[in-house]
């Protein structure tokens, strides 16, 4: 096997082969990249995933929970009130120019922002990362039954969303 390689090797077409061969491999190449190309990765929407409003719902559920856990009402009436919507923070790119004088330099920047396209073929500015809303108040009616129920209800949420307890109203259902 190794003989019949060397001969063919040392032939005289040999280089025209190899040249030939080559050649086919370019075409090849060409003609793999105008071939449409199957797209296998799934389109990443800019889009939030969720609104403020279903934030503020879920919120409002989970403390519901908290209060039927402590106190067991489960009729009780939760509002989160929200200080901001949900801030988002784009990509961008800042361009500094610095101008240099004899007395004084000034500094220039232009900022802009990073867009891709979306699903539509519009484009729109690239989310980096989203922040959610702070939490401003939160009331509370449900049937606690003493100072000491409503007191853990007060802690739970204060804990459960990171708020001071004066931003919390925790009232008692009229019987």
């Amino acid at each position: 096997m190794k003989e019949k390689l060397l001969n063919f090797l040392k032939g005289k077409n040999t280089a025209k082969i190899l040249f030939v061969a080559g050649l086919v491999g370019i075409v090849l190449i060409f003609v793999s990249s105008l071939l449409p190309q199957k797209n296998n990765n799934v389109e990443k929407t800019v889009e939030p995933s969720f609104s403020q409003e279903e934030y503020k719902n879920a919120l409002e559920a989970d403390i519901k929970e908290i209060v039927f856990g402590i106190c067991g009402d489960s009729s009780a009436i939760v509002t989160v009130t929200l200080e901001t919507g949900i801030v988002y923070e784009y990509a961008d790119e800042i361009k500094k120019n610095n101008a240099a004088d004899r007395d004084k330099t000034s500094e220039e920047s232009e900022k802009t922002y990073i867009t891709v396209k979306d699903g539509s073929g519009s484009e729109v500015p690239l989310i980096i990362t989203s922040h959610m809303p702070k939490v401003r108040g939160v009331t509370v009616i449900c049937g606690a039954t003493n100072d000491d129920t409503v007191s853990k209800i007060e802690s739970a949420v204060c804990a459960a969303l990171d708020v001071k307890s004066r931003q919390i109203y925790i009232g008692r259902k009229l019987q």
